[in-house]
């Protein structure tokens, strides 16, 4: 196993890099997966038609807004979700959200503003930096839990800001943080798929959006 010296001091110990890094991750899992909600997605004879993520900011739930309207062949239906459910991760509570920010013309930014019965405190947000290390958070298949992937910032151009990370089935919506919990942004990309270079909605989009549709916008 790595293992690092400090030399700062010739009293300090040896490091155990991997132990440390492990704790590192489980930090920042603890502290944003409780805000990752299962979002499920109706058609108009209320058939399952997808499974997508989103995260409470505040009093909305943030998610990706090309869920709007989806159509879930993958799961056997052609009919476009009109209508949303979330499912909490604390304590598997489900119920109908309403859509209080539709997806923008063209999905730019590819964003949608629900809201439901609670609220939480929002995660603060920072710059984007080249090949930082970022864990996306989000939903695979059927598990009611969230998943965590951890990868590094790709790119940080406007308008195509990505992460190098697994993106399972059900993750488009879910958070973007940096090894603090930071928010970075809204994982985006096609669904259906797995990918390992996925785009992201950067947060100083969301942030604008959030502000244009009357909510607070991010720390």
């Amino acid at each position: 196993m790595t293992r690092w010296r400090i030399n700062l001091d010739d009293g300090v110990d040896q490091v155990d890099v991997g132990a440390a890094v492990e704790m590192l991750d489980q930090a920042v899992y603890a502290k944003v997966s409780p805000l990752v909600v299962k979002l499920l997605g109706f058609s108009q004879d209320g058939s399952l038609v997808g499974q997508f993520s989103g995260f409470m900011h505040g009093e909305v739930i943030v998610a990706a807004g090309h869920m709007q309207g989806v159509c879930g062949k993958t799961l056997g239906s052609t009919s476009p979700a009109v209508a949303f459910k979330a499912r909490y991760p604390t304590d598997g509570f489900e119920e109908d959200l309403e859509v209080v920010a539709p997806s923008p013309p063209g999905n730019v930014p590819d964003l949608i503003l629900l809201k439901g019965s609670r609220s939480a405190t929002s995660l603060w947000s920072t710059d984007l930096e080249i090949m930082a290390s970022v864990y996306a958070l989000g939903y695979t298949g059927t598990e009611n839990k969230p998943s965590c992937s951890k990868g590094s910032l790709s790119s940080t151009m406007p308008g195509s800001v990505a992460i190098t990370a697994h993106a399972d089935d059900g993750f488009s919506g879910g958070p973007v943080v940096d090894k603090h919990g930071r928010l970075l942004g809204v994982v985006k990309g096609a669904l259906g798929t797995t990918i390992m270079r996925i785009g992201i909605t950067p947060n100083y989009d969301l942030h604008t959006y959030l502000l244009q549709s009357g909510y607070p916008g991010l720390i």
